[in-house]
């Protein structure tokens, strides 16, 4: 087994994320990023969106079964160089999880939730959005960063990815959008550059005290003609099944369902995970983890 910082198996069977083979060379080709490397598979840890990710490409499953617990074993002691409260794991449309979710759940993962990708494919009929009277859409300022952090935690509450990952997305981000009303942003759309066609709004909010108004519509909206002013020709957001805005909100601003996945997480405090799995010994029941706010 050996570690390095640039792999290239060509052709793996399968990976926890779809990505092209140039894609995924390039990726482990960061200088942050830490890898992994056998005969039959790789495995990465790599900061993405301001947050630190687990990939995976194995050739088969039987090799996966084989070599991701040792292959973990000696990429979990770079963890500590990352300055993140927890590591993410996604299942972008897997066929069959039975065998996989036990093997996540002994080295400390746990199922944080299910995610659902939308898609709009005609951003480059968009018009700019008309918000309502008394609001208007402008470009961030870095004293807006503040009030963006909060919204996003109260917005998603549980499934608030925190504080470090928020800011981090802003900071790598092409265009950040507020709402503003009365003097005070009350939403706000972060959009990453456009890769080739396709651009991602990597996360969007409306504070609480102004939900009910559809305002997330028009602020999604705003991302979206903002994307096609860049040259993409569709603009693609996640929504949680698991908050029950999410999704309805991203279709009535012109999206429609693509694939889906399921995300896990893992703490970066060792002490917790041990202390979880002792009261699970104990109790024999499984209990959700995680306070990533």
């Amino acid at each position: 087994m050996n570690k390095r910082s640039v792999i290239a198996h060509e052709n793996p069977g399968i990976r926890n994320v779809p990505t092209r083979a140039r894609a995924w060379q390039q990726l482990l080709a960061r200088d942050e990023t830490e890898a992994v490397e056998t005969e039959g598979g790789e495995l990465a840890l790599t900061m993405q969106e301001g947050q630190l990710q687990l990939l995976f490409a194995f050739e088969t499953m039987e090799v996966m079964k084989t070599d991701l617990r040792p292959m973990w074993a000696l990429l979990q002691k770079d963890l500590k160089r990352f300055k993140v409260q927890y590591l993410r794991f996604d299942l972008v449309q897997f066929p069959v999880r039975e065998w996989i979710d036990p093997m996540l759940d002994e080295i400390g993962f746990v199922h944080f939730g299910d995610w659902l990708e939308l898609e709009h494919r005609e951003i480059a009929e968009l018009a700019p959005p008309e918000p309502p009277a008394g609001v208007q859409i402008r470009r961030a300022t870095a004293d807006d960063f503040d009030r963006i952090v909060a919204i996003e935690a109260d917005a998603y509450d549980e499934f608030a990815d925190g504080e470090v990952a928020t800011r981090g997305r802003i900071a790598a981000s092409a265009w950040v959008g507020v709402l503003v009303e009365d003097g005070q942003v009350i939403g706000y759309a972060i959009n990453n550059a456009p890769e080739g066609n396709i651009g991602h709004i990597v996360s969007s909010a409306i504070a609480s005290e102004a939900w009910g108004r559809k305002l997330g519509v028009v602020m999604l909206q705003a991302a979206a003609y903002q994307l096609g002013t860049l040259g993409a020709k569709q603009a693609v957001v996640r929504g949680r099944p698991s908050i029950p805005r999410s999704v309805p909100t991203a279709i009535a601003a012109g999206f429609r369902a693509g694939r889906g996945g399921a995300e896990f997480r893992r703490t970066l405090d060792e002490k917790a995970i041990a202390a979880r799995m002792k009261q699970r010994q104990h109790d024999g029941v499984k209990a959700r983890f995680g306070n990533w706010r």
